[in-house]
């Protein structure tokens, strides 16, 4: 009987939580499923008795009935009042999560972008803030190519070491990161599973998004928008890491893009893309 129930339970079905505000969302998640379930077996209960006391038979004939004001006020003030109920139950945890005033401040800033069908991630180098680029300039939005995606002004001095992965990115543990995430293309829908993080990015927009892990690991990026023919191929990796390893990380990434733009000092090229990785399937 126990292996019945667990088969109908849907947290048994959910991916480890890795982030700190996972467990409340988990906890309004399972609240509004098994109010459903409740509700689900009522309704249908309920039907079903009147569907067997109310069957045909012989000689007895139907009436007609004009409704009932009790009834009706009922079924209408009843999901009223739970459908408010839910709303200011839940308000505190979407507050958190989602208003752009509870966004924490940054320990990690990341700019996102989706295409069809990957993930492009770019850093800020080794100064610590973005040079002039489609997010921090709405007019430099002209700039962005298939080879610069982000749109990044190769005259400005401050983006000069900024730097771009593709289908994998990294974060710290146990720090804030905070997520401007954008698409190149069509809707697509920046998915963290384990994160408990979904937000939809838009082109033209630049959405807010944060998130805080309390696990080191590998773990998947997916997009939960249908965006095209290819979209279940629109799959990435990022990486938690401890802070020493991620600051290792970093001061490699930012060795990585000096040496490169001193090999191509004189040109005019956007950051380079330094990492590329195509994510195992799970």
């Amino acid at each position: 009987m126990g292996d019945i129930f667990k088969v109908f339970n849907m947290m048994a079905w959910f991916p480890e939580n890795v982030s700190t505000f996972g467990a409340e969302l988990d906890n309004l998640f399972g609240v509004i499923y098994y109010l459903s379930v409740v509700i689900f077996f009522l309704t249908f209960g309920i039907m079903g008795y009147f569907l067997i006391k109310y069957r045909h038979k012989e000689g007895r004939k139907g009436y007609n009935y004009h409704g009932n004001n009790i009834v009706e006020l009922t079924w209408t003030i009843l999901p009223t009042i739970l459908f408010a109920g839910l709303g200011l139950y839940t308000d505190s945890a979407w507050a958190e999560t989602k208003y752009s005033h509870k966004v924490p401040v940054a320990d990690v800033e990341i700019l996102v972008l989706g295409k069809q069908f990957g993930w492009y991630a770019m850093y800020p180098g080794a100064d610590g803030k973005f040079g002039r680029n489609a997010y921090t300039d709405r007019s430099a939005r002209h700039l962005m190519s298939t080879t610069n995606p982000f749109g990044i002004d190769s005259t400005d001095e401050a983006g000069m070491d900024d730097f771009v992965t593709e289908n994998q990115f990294k974060i710290p543990v146990n720090s804030n990161v905070v997520v401007r995430g954008s698409s190149i293309d069509v809707l697509h829908s920046f998915f963290l599973p384990h994160m408990r993080v979904k937000q939809d990015v838009i082109p033209g927009l630049w959405m807010k998004i944060w998130f805080n892990a309390f696990k080191t690991g590998n773990y998947e990026l997916a997009c939960a928008e249908l965006c095209g023919g290819g979209h279940y191929s629109m799959r990435a990796e990022y990486e938690i890491l401890s802070k020493s390893g991620y600051d290792k990380w970093l001061d490699q990434k930012n060795s990585d893009v000096k040496q490169l733009r001193m090999m191509s000092a004189g040109t005019t090229e956007p950051a380079p893309i330094v990492e590329e990785s195509h994510p195992a399937s799970h």
